[in-house]
């Protein structure tokens, strides 16, 4: 999907009703030595990393279970809306083994205390208390699920895609350097908004149906 140049947006879902993504399957976890462990989490990272670096956003579409390998998935989308039987949980400790690979990317989402709590006690979290926390930025009636990302769909949509996809790449960006680096990266990104031609025919475009 990343090489497609007309992608202007991808959701995921689970498969059926019951989960988004209910975690790794302990039967398989159970026959794994060192080597092959490395093998299991390090394609579970690429998974999780191809998802950050598609182009577009990436909205995570929750009903049911969203627990350990899943809640990773969901944390590397941009988006997040649940309905509300929704659930959340990193139980890995209590099989064994620790959270790791992009669970990393829980305490700029919720912050270190919540990511502590759900880490080590395994404790499982409603939908409600995961928009609380900011784990998910809505929670909906299972009837609503569809028309809550519609409407996130039609705004990006509407957007410009060369903006679309610069704003990724920035957000990209302010992930991994300074405040005051991020500040300045912006500049350069603002520049190359100028280079096509969208910003101009958009602003025009904008203008004519306010006069």
């Amino acid at each position: 999907l990343a090489g497609d140049a007309e992608l202007r947006a991808v959701v995921l879902t689970g498969a059926g009703d019951r989960a988004f993504i209910g975690g790794a399957d302990v039967n398989e976890l159970v026959e794994l030595d060192p080597a092959s462990a490395e093998s299991f989490i390090t394609a579970l990272h690429e998974a999780c990393r191809a998802i950050r670096d598609c182009p577009v956003p990436v909205i995570a579409s929750i009903r049911g279970y969203c627990l350990g390998a899943g809640l990773e998935v969901a944390a590397a989308c941009d988006l997040r809306i649940a309905t509300r039987d929704a659930r959340f949980g990193m139980p890995e400790v209590q099989v064994g083994i620790p959270s790791v690979i992009e669970a990393a990317l829980l305490p700029p989402l919720i912050g270190w205390g919540r990511t502590r709590e759900l880490l080590y006690t395994g404790a499982m979290i409603d939908a409600e208390q995961a928009a609380r926390i900011g784990l998910v930025e809505r929670v909906v009636a299972e009837d609503e699920l569809a028309e809550g990302v519609e409407g996130w769909l039609d705004a990006i949509m509407s957007a410009g895609p060369a903006a679309i996809r610069a704003q990724k790449r920035l957000i990209r960006e302010w992930e991994r350097l300074t405040l005051d680096r991020s500040i300045e990266a912006g500049i350069g990104v603002f520049r190359e908004a100028f280079e096509g031609p969208e910003p101009v025919e958009m602003m025009r475009a904008f203008l004519d149906r306010e006069r």
